[in-house]
């Protein structure tokens, strides 16, 4: 109810929220999109930090079975979910594109969700990246490539997202959804954790990234 604009493969929000989910969305900690898109991934998880409850800008078809769920019913529910959000938390909610028409249909996307105050969407590269922070959360579905390991763009692109979570967020947790398993690899980082998801009719891989300074012996060690 939120998104009537898009870009070329957005994620479904049920999926978004879902990924968004395993960021906790909370006070004074990170959660970062550097390839944004219409904005599902921020705006979603800043609805989680606002206890904004799911469907709250959509039309339900069951509103119109009044003999079976009486209006009342609707009218209170939602005047309970609107009661129990709260847009007064300092959250730390960012969102990142190259492409400056981009930015502008998430910030609209983030207005019509309500979010718009708990989020920073602005127009950078993934190679101009960086942030104070050296905790916190980076959670991107970047271009995935339309001929997979034969786009070398596409390959570079991932090289550049290696180099930027390593040198830039070492002590964050990152996660990255790609159909294009010959890019991740690109990324040169050991996944901590590999899961497969479908996005659309494409199989996915959704790898989790723990970045660290040094070798991975000496940081389990530190553990």
């Amino acid at each position: 109810g939120y998104r009537p604009s898009s870009g070329i493969a957005p994620l479904r929000e049920t999926l978004a929220a879902a990924i968004a989910a395993i960021s906790r969305p909370r006070e004074d900690v990170l959660l970062w999109d550097p390839f944004c898109g219409s904005g599902t991934f921020p705006i979603e998880a800043a609805m989680m930090a606002a206890n904004m409850a799911p469907g709250m800008n959509r039309d339900f078809t069951a509103e119109n079975w009044s003999h079976i769920i009486k209006k009342n019913n609707w009218y209170d529910a939602m005047d309970e979910a609107r009661e129990m959000v709260d847009l007064s938390g300092e959250t730390d909610i960012q969102g990142d594109d190259i492409d400056d028409k981009m930015v502008a249909i998430a910030r609209e996307n983030a207005k019509l969700a309500g979010v718009e105050k708990l989020i920073h969407f602005q127009r950078r590269s993934v190679a101009e990246l960086s942030h104070p922070k050296k905790y916190g959360f980076i959670i991107t579905n970047p271009p995935y490539g339309e001929r997979l390991s034969q786009d070398k763009d596409v390959l570079r692109l991932y090289q550049d997202i290696g180099t930027t979570l390593k040198h830039q967020f070492c002590g964050a947790t990152a996660w990255i959804i790609s159909s294009n398993e010959e890019a991740l690899k690109c990324v040169g980082l050991r996944p901590a954790k590999r899961i497969r998801l479908i996005n659309g009719d494409l199989d996915c891989l959704f790898n989790q990234y723990v970045l660290f300074s040094g070798d991975r012996k000496s940081w389990k060690k530190s553990l």
